[in-house]
């Protein structure tokens, strides 16, 4: 018999240090348990001709048994559907993903991911609740994320 699991703690909000937390747009609150802030805070990324630095993976059952993976690395990851656009980093062969649906902000050492959906048409899910386009959300190691309608588990490392 397995022992009973205890819930994962709720994620903590996303702020730029010393802000107040935002306040959600009015009917749109973020999801229970998850807070969120509002993009602009000009995070510096890596220079240019930096070494990619590994800050964590999302995997997918989705359409293989035996799991779909694709590493983030520090700074921007550009999320969209296969062959739908330029410049994505991470490509989504789903009807249900858009073009341009989401990226994905990482820092390494240690890996800390947040999640910003672009104004997708089918929506950006987090732990099954649809996040508020335009704001920042933290993303926790094995966190369930969903582009539309496919779904990938969040690992940081």
């Amino acid at each position: 018999m397995r022992a009973a699991q205890a819930p994962a703690p709720a994620p903590q909000p996303v702020t730029p240090s010393g802000a107040p937390p935002p306040k959600a747009p009015s009917g749109s609150p973020p999801p229970a348990g998850h807070a969120a802030t509002r993009p602009g805070g000009a995070e510096a990324g890596p220079a240019p001709d930096a070494p990619r630095v590994l800050a964590g993976f999302l995997v997918s059952f989705d359409s293989d048994e035996l799991g779909t993976f694709w590493p983030i690395h520090q700074g921007l990851t550009t999320i969209g559907r296969k062959d739908a656009a330029e410049g994505l980093d991470l490509e989504i062969d789903h009807p249900t993903t858009s073009s341009r649906h989401a990226v994905i902000l990482a820092t390494a050492r240690p890996g800390r991911l947040e999640i910003e959906d672009l104004g997708s048409t089918n929506g950006t899910f987090l732990e099954n609740e649809k996040i508020t386009t335009g704001m920042r959300y933290e993303l926790r190691d094995g966190a369930s994320l969903r582009f539309g309608g496919y779904a990938v588990i969040v690992k940081v490392i």
